[in-house]
């Protein structure tokens, strides 16, 4: 949020963090069932997703928002349209005469805009395909694209104060490797050869059948940074597409050994793709500046070149080690400085990685590396930067990264600095070890044990070799079954092995003292 805090949801609950000192905030209680989707508003509310799973007996949905106040942690309404699950939601930011408005859609093919602030529907427009998600044009606020399970539904005439008039224009997305498609929609735009390795995928012809369709396409997300772009995540690639030119003019491919994408955050202060992979690492994508595609030496070069997109790796953190019951869920970054970012683990565990930037120390002219290097920003708030001035502070993203990434028209006869990033791990919220386990708290506070009355919690996991958490570590050999306190400094903990051959176990008990281990 635009507060700098962190809000999830943890099964029926929602947590509220402070990214600065990685800590708990607030806890709001008021689900019936699993959280799955948070959206944060700019005036301090936020808006949850509610989704109950199917029960044993009969398969029931019921799908809910719920609008808190985080101050107080009250809700301020609840939501509900129908018992089907909400695909995706969003708070409309342009508006200064309500703050309140939110935007949802609900399945199969509605969207619906509500006032949030007193659970009244504005209005309600049904579609002709069932919508997954959909995205705002940050330019202009009347302009909504929406991700169907066969294409893209363009909408023009998006307002608050009433229902879009008509369905929209809808456009198909072809396979970005099948080849005949390509070429015939080539030949219809009159794309030269120089552009065969920038597939053309935006038709409003039907595609045939070989080609692939949007169901394997995670996000849908216009460019915050460049007018008229719009980006297609897919597991192992992401596309960038021109609206205006309607074909594909950037194709960020992973190799093959390479780790898919889950998510990708586009910043707007400068034109960079915070990505998170499967291995719970983000990497950060910086565009390099005037890449234009060239035609062949046997073709004539074209009066109006397309310009290619071509996003360089830049940083990266560590990845994470991802089990059956452990991988990386989602990922935020800060909306207002852009060079924070918090992952979000099935483990209970929120990681803050803070983007640091760090001067090479020589001269642009001298610079004699392959890769495309970037430089740092030429002036701080309209305050040149001086010859003996080692670096600007960190920030926002656009105080660490130029404008331009080469010397150019921009930057001449400047002194400019090259500039490495890097990812820096500050913050580290750990959650509960994996369940099952068990929680006991010390005996209570008395009249008698209030001069020397410490409040701790005993945690223990309950699986091989593990430890008791407390004020000590301790390992049992066999499998844990529980722990109780006998007083303020010692507790008995128990444990049973697995049955041998002849239904057999071991038995333990242990006393521990807690000021000696």
């Amino acid at each position: 949020g635009w507060q700098g805090l962190i809000a999830y949801g943890c099964h029926s609950l929602v947590l509220v963090v402070d990214a600065n000192s990685a800590q708990t905030l607030q806890v709001l209680e008021r689900h019936k069932a699993s959280v799955v989707k948070v959206r944060c508003t700019c005036v301090g509310y936020l808006c949850f997703l509610l989704k109950v799973p199917v029960l044993k007996l009969q398969s029931l949905t019921l799908g809910k928002i719920i609008v808190w106040d985080v101050a107080t942690g009250t809700a301020r309404c609840e939501i509900q349209e129908h018992s089907k699950p909400i695909q995706d939601m969003q708070w409309l930011w342009n508006q200064d005469a309500s703050r309140d408005l939110l935007l949802a859609v609900h399945p199969p093919n509605y969207i619906v805009l509500w006032n949030a602030d007193t659970g009244t529907k504005l209005w309600k427009k049904s579609y002709a395909e069932n919508i997954l998600s959909f995205s705002f044009d940050p330019f202009d606020p009347s302009h909504l694209a929406l991700l169907t399970s066969e294409g893209i539904v363009f909408i023009s005439d998006f307002s608050p104060s009433k229902a879009p008039a008509s369905s929209g224009k809808k456009v198909y997305i072809s396979s970005p490797h099948s080849s005949p498609s390509h070429n015939k929609l080539a030949a219809a735009t009159g794309a030269k050869k120089a552009l065969d390795k920038v597939k053309i995928l935006i038709s409003n012809e039907k595609p045939s059948a070989e080609s692939v369709t949007l169901n394997d396409c995670l996000q849908l997300s216009y460019l915050p940074s460049k007018r008229n772009y719009m980006l297609l995540l897919y597991p192992r690639e992401i596309l960038i597409l021109d609206l205006e030119v309607n074909q594909t003019v950037g194709v960020i491919a992973i190799e093959r050994t390479g780790v898919p994408f889950i998510q990708v955050i586009p910043c707007f202060q400068r034109d960079g793709l915070f990505c998170l992979h499967e291995n719970g690492c983000i990497t950060l994508r910086v565009r390099r500046s005037n890449c234009s595609i060239t035609a062949t030496p046997n073709e004539e070069p074209d009066p109006e070149p397309v310009q290619e997109l071509v996003y360089d790796l830049r940083s990266q953190c560590d990845a994470i080690r991802v089990t059956k019951t452990v991988r990386p869920f989602s990922m935020v970054c800060c909306p207002v400085n852009e060079n924070a970012a918090a992952l979000i683990v099935s483990d209970g565990r929120v990681m803050i990685w803070e983007l640091k930037s760090s001067i090479s120390g020589r001269n642009v002219r001298n610079s004699s590396s392959s890769a495309s290097p970037l430089y740092s920003p030429v002036s701080f708030c309209g305050i040149p930067v001086g010859a003996l001035q080692n670096k600007l502070p960190d920030l926002s993203l656009d105080n660490m990264i130029g404008q331009g990434a080469s010397a150019g028209e921009e930057f001449r006869n400047s002194f400019l600095q090259e500039v490495h990033l890097k990812f820096l791990l500050t913050g580290l919220l750990s959650g509960l070890p994996l369940p099952p386990f068990a929680i006991r708290m010390c005996p209570p506070l008395t009249t008698k044990n209030i001069k020397h009355y410490e409040p701790i919690l005993a945690v223990v996991q309950t699986c091989s070799n593990s430890n008791i958490l407390a004020d000590t570590l301790h390992a049992f050999l066999s499998d844990h079954r529980g722990i109780e306190w006998i007083s303020l400094t010692g507790f008995i903990s128990f444990a049973t092995s697995t049955p041998n051959n002849l239904g057999l176990v071991r038995n333990e008990l242990q006393l521990v003292d807690l000021p000696t281990g």
